[in-house]
């Protein structure tokens, strides 16, 4: 009789966490569609309720950041891109995300350097040569500005 419990328990913990990882990807598809739509707000309310699920989730947390971003909350979005970092297993991704948000501040060392530690991690990885090669394109136009603005002074 023990034993017949204890497999019932089982089997109801089982049915317990595939419920959960059921809800969980219902809500990562859903905010996917959320951020496709430009619906910024409705999909990080969506992804705070999986976040409540899986805290640990990289999907989770790329999706956090990634609206972060889109509201220009910067720093907000680079905490939730170095989380999900700490927990995936695809860290090109995190690292070109990581890129991305220091390319938008204009922090072009910053971004070059996570598009190379994206490169390192999966060189296959194209988008992080894209975002590489716009941060060092930006970083050189900079640059040749620079020194166009120091001909005065010559």
């Amino acid at each position: 009789m023990a034993d017949e419990l204890e497999r019932l328990q089982e089997i109801r913990d089982f049915f317990k966490r595939t419920g959960a990882k059921i809800k969980l990807i219902t809500l990562i598809k859903k905010a996917k569609q959320e951020y496709d739509r430009y619906d910024y707000k409705s999909g990080l309310e969506t992804l705070e309720e999986a976040y409540k699920i899986a805290p640990e989730n990289p999907a989770v947390l790329r999706g956090l950041g990634c609206m972060k971003q889109f509201s220009k909350e910067y720093d907000k979005a680079l905490e939730y891109f170095y989380k999900a970092l700490e927990f995936s297993d695809s860290k090109e991704i995190e690292y070109t995300l990581i890129g991305m948000v220091y390319y938008l501040e204009d922090k072009l060392d910053d971004a070059v350097e996570n598009f190379n530690l994206a490169i390192d991690a999966n060189e296959n990885y194209t988008q992080a040569y894209e975002g590489r090669n716009q941060a060092m394109l930006e970083n050189h136009v900079k640059i040749l500005d620079l020194q166009e603005a120091l001909k005065k002074y010559f």
